[in-house]
């Protein structure tokens, strides 16, 4: 079996660093939250030119976050692909929004435009 990854051979330069890090959490106690996520999101945001980073649990959660942000809520529409995670639609559909799926175009194996209804924004950019 060829591996997707290969994760100790990733990690093994940064080794030390993780293990201090996760010494600090379990000796802090603070498993959710806490000074080494504050570090973190603000190092993020840091390197990202932002003014502030949050943390999730999951992609699921910042799929969901950003969707808010974007203002997305219930009588929106919300049009994807179905060649994706479950957790895809799953975050839409948590905003209360409704989901469309498109196709994909089968060379790009990203979403067929051509597909989208004329009146759609993304029709009209082009």
């Amino acid at each position: 079996m060829i591996p997707l990854i290969d994760l100790p051979a990733q990690q093994a330069p940064i080794k030390d660093d993780i293990d201090a890090a996760v010494a600090r959490v379990l000796a802090s106690g603070r498993y959710v939250l806490g000074p080494e996520v504050e570090a973190l999101e603000a190092e993020f945001a840091g390197a990202c030119e932002a003014p502030a980073a949050v943390g999730v649990n999951s992609g699921t959660s910042a799929l969901y976050l950003a969707l808010l942000a974007s203002g997305v809520g219930p009588g929106d529409e919300v049009i994807t692909v179905p060649y994706t995670f479950e957790a895809t639609a799953a975050a839409v559909v948590a905003t209360g929004a409704k989901v469309k799926f498109v196709d994909i175009d089968r060379r790009s194996l990203t979403m067929d435009v051509g597909q989208l209804a004329p009146q759609s924004p993304m029709t009209q950019r082009r």
